[in-house]
């Protein structure tokens, strides 16, 4: 029995613990509110704290015990089939909310009180029915404006729920244009290695049936560490290194401790091939891609991912910059304002005519 209360008061919308404070909130507001009407009016009796208090929190007290049931009607308003009879019948539940819980409060106390004084009233006296009558519509008000906060909250908590399965879901589209955006770029390179090295081109196949495997096995997952991003990209480099394994020169910087650090899924990959693309694919000599990643700290404080990921050229054509889409670099600022908003940095520039440099932060979250 107790154990199905506590899984009722566990499913409202505002934890126990913060109904609690709201009440000696709100009861202390209401009990200072009496005091001061009585200074201002000049009473000729004493202000009985006692009383004051006890009618206050008996009356907040019961609207606790009578959360769940308010709720319940909450729940039920929120149907959209409700049909007349049952809107009807709800109405008259809210009326009947208001009732009781105004007949229970009044009646506790009126029994404190006449365990203190001897002095009992008539329940069915006219001044008792009329108190009654006037002391439902202020319970029907208190009920109603607790229907309306569990209304707020429930509405709040489903439009952030929908924004989040939105943002998921544009983050999922986004993520699924990354993979036939590469494979028609890698595809693209074992096409033209064919008619020059048919082995190569083999080999090629293989590593991209490789990579395949891998952009399954995280295909359903939004965030992967760091070290299977990394993983990805060795595999993606090594497939590269054998288009061009005459002039290209692989160096990896990366933090050990941060290889656990959460980030979005295929995140590095078009940067990668951007580098490829502006600087080895045009280098006449060697070219060094370096991708440097390693945590950093912002004024002392806030913690975040510097990625760096350039290419250093000593001779290249100069005139013959790679052209593409720029589908990657859209896709990648998309999908970090749909992850950090605006808490992030990206940059994708050449520095000088033989540099081509991109630079990513995040924020790292605990």
């Amino acid at each position: 029995m107790l154990k199905r209360v506590y899984q009722s008061y566990k499913k409202l919308p505002i934890s126990i613990g913060k109904i609690g404070l709201t009440l000696v909130i709100t009861s202390l507001f209401f009990i200072a509110k009496e005091y001061t009407d009585y200074l201002v009016n000049q009473y000729n009796f004493p202000f009985s704290w006692f009383y004051v208090g006890i009618k206050i929190v008996l009356n907040y007290l019961i609207w606790f015990l009578m959360l769940p049931l308010a709720y319940v009607v909450v729940s039920r308003l929120q149907v959209k089939t409700n049909t007349v009879l049952q809107l009807v019948f709800l109405v008259i539940s809210i009326l009947l909310l208001a009732v009781v819980h105004n007949i229970i409060s009044v009646k506790l106390y009126d029994l404190i009180f006449f365990f203190s004084t001897g002095y009992m009233k008539d329940f069915f006296g006219q001044n008792s029915m009329i108190g009654l009558v006037v002391g439902s519509f202020s319970s029907l008000i208190e009920v109603l404006v607790i229907m309306a906060i569990f209304f707020a909250i429930d509405y709040q908590r489903r439009y952030l729920k929908n924004q989040k399965e939105l943002i998921a879901a544009q983050l999922s589209s986004l993520q699924m244009q990354l993979h036939p955006h590469f494979l028609f770029n890698t595809l693209h390179s074992i096409s033209s290695m064919i008619d020059i090295d048919s082995n190569m081109a083999q080999k090629m196949l293989t590593k991209i049936g490789d990579l395949m495997r891998t952009m399954l096995e995280n295909d359903l997952e939004q965030m992967i560490t760091v070290k299977q991003e990394l993983d990805f990209i060795e595999g993606y480099l090594g497939l590269e290194q054998i288009r061009y394994s005459d002039k290209m020169i692989v160096n990896y910087n990366v933090s050990k401790h941060i290889l656990q650090e959460k980030i979005p899924n295929m995140l590095l990959q078009p940067l990668v091939e951007n580098v490829i693309k502006f600087g080895v694919a045009s280098a006449i000599d060697k070219c060094i891609v370096d991708i440097k990643i390693k945590e950093q700290t912002r004024e002392g404080k806030s913690k975040f991912l510097a990625f760096e990921v350039l290419n250093t050229t000593e001779n290249r054509e100069v005139s013959d910059r790679a052209k593409g889409t720029g589908v990657g670099l859209r896709n990648i600022k998309k999908r970090l304002e749909g992850y950090y908003g605006s808490q992030y940095f990206f940059s994708s520039s050449y520095e000088t005519d033989n540099r081509y440099v991109t630079k990513i932060c995040l924020p790292i979250k605990d």
